[in-house]
């Protein structure tokens, strides 16, 4: 039950709790106890619908108290799109939602933007000003758009859509096919999926500083057993988005471009996702350490030939990470342990893929779903219950909380306490 539907004194419950960030379960708001605020540690579990309503202002518990029984839940609601901060989203102090501003549509912004060139707002005459079209930066952007139309066979009848793609339109105001601009008529996203993209990327193409979002990928390469006629062909390298200083999502799988960027690294601090399978990649990107944000890496299928990277650890948010049928070799070292968040983790299909998987993550990987390491020559604890199965699920291997991989503070007092007497009573027989 949308808690909309049940009038206005049911929909502001950030003011019930505002220091409450609902993105968080209970596990995580119990880890912040010492840290985080008292109300934040005391709202969790079992008992936090019940101090929420005791904590609401008496004239909203009834509306909100309907709305729980109707089915409305306050945790584990899946995002509306994009990824999204621990995967959940209900009620923050508002720090995510402000920052989703740079998403907002350049169509659902100009009503209210306080760019000089629109001082009436949605005036569609505005594009054609000499104010609009002169800005240096949009200007570069069409640019780089037109260069990708001509590069990839736009002018040639090979995309599926080109829909207002014309140098003399607007990107923003005429809405060009896959296309999607932030309030300041600046590209923040380029979507061209399964849309015939065949050739290479213009070199520039990371100039288009506001970029958040880039998806260039075919989805498959038939559905049904019917030919996608309209994948995308992408060779070459893919461009430096150094200057994209934005962008949290790169997405072109099934393309055959030969390389990422040698300085992706610097993109660091805000790529989230780097989809990359079924390309002709050969090395992995430089200095994975780097990727602190990284929530899903994905370059399966390629002939990726390196050393599996050795601070591929530093990765400490990813929750997916796809390695699967390339060519890794060496040996997988224990930096690993720092993937503390993981929840996939597939290396399977690299043959020379060698060592021991640490049996720390046993404990450590509280998170994970399943290891897959199929078809490959690690060895050691892990490798003797999992390497000949598709998907090693947590239960698996977890030895089913026995606590055989216990460590003390884990362990109950009593059992200390059963061991101590059963080692008495074992000295005094003896004597």
């Amino acid at each position: 039950m949308p808690l909309a539907a049940l009038g206005p004194a049911a929909v502001p419950l950030w003011r019930m709790a505002p220091r409450l960030d609902w993105r968080r379960g209970p596990e995580e708001h119990r880890s912040i106890g010492a840290s985080g605020s008292r109300h934040e540690s005391r709202i969790a579990g079992r008992g936090g619908v019940a101090v929420l309503l005791r904590r609401a202002p008496r004239a909203r518990r009834r509306w909100l108290a309907i709305a729980l029984a109707g089915g409305a839940r306050l945790r584990a609601v899946a995002a509306a799109g994009g990824i999204m901060d621990h995967e959940k989203l209900l009620v923050s102090d508002g720090a995510w939602h402000r920052g989703q501003r740079q998403r907002v549509p350049f169509e659902t912004a100009c009503y209210y933007t306080h760019e000089t060139e629109l001082p009436f707002g949605c005036q569609y005459s505005r594009s054609r000003s000499e104010e609009w079209r002169g800005d240096s930066q949009r200007a570069l952007e069409r640019d780089i758009l037109m260069a990708l139309f001509r590069n990839t066979g736009g002018e040639t009848g090979s995309w599926r859509a080109t829909d207002n793609w014309n140098a003399e339109t607007d990107p923003c105001w005429d809405h060009w096919y896959g296309v999607t601009c932030n309030e300041h008529g600046y590209v923040i996203a380029l979507e061209l999926a399964d849309n015939g993209l065949v050739g290479e990327l213009p070199a520039n193409l990371g100039e288009l500083r506001y970029l958040v979002k880039l998806d260039l990928s075919t989805t498959a390469p038939d559905f049904h057993s019917h030919p996608n006629v309209y994948r995308n062909r992408l060779i070459g390298a893919l461009p430096s988005f150094v200057e994209a200083t934005r962008i949290e999502e790169i997405e072109v799988s099934g393309n055959e471009l030969a390389s990422l960027p040698d300085d992706l690294w610097k993109n660091g601090p805000t790529l989230r996702m780097l989809s990359a399978n079924h390309n002709r990649l050969t090395s992995f990107p430089l200095f994975m350490r780097r990727f602190t944000k990284m929530h899903t890496l994905e370059l399966a299928h390629n002939e990726i030939a390196d050393d599996f990277p050795s601070d591929i650890g530093g990765m400490s948010n990813a929750r997916f990470v796809h390695l699967q049928y390339n060519r890794m070799r060496g040996a997988i070292g224990n930096n690993i342990r720092g993937l503390t968040r993981i929840r996939v983790l597939d290396l399977s299909h690299n043959p020379d893929l060698g060592g021991v998987i640490p049996e720390d993550i046993i404990v450590e990987w509280k998170e994970a779903d399943y290891i897959s390491i199929l078809n490959t020559s690690l060895t050691g604890y892990l490798s003797a219950l999992c390497l000949d199965v598709s998907y090693c699920w947590r239960f698996m291997y977890d030895t089913h909380q026995d606590l055989t991989w216990a460590t003390a503070a884990d362990v109950p007092d009593s059992v200390a306490q059963t061991i101590a007497m059963a080692l008495e009573a074992s000295a005094v027989a003896g004597a």
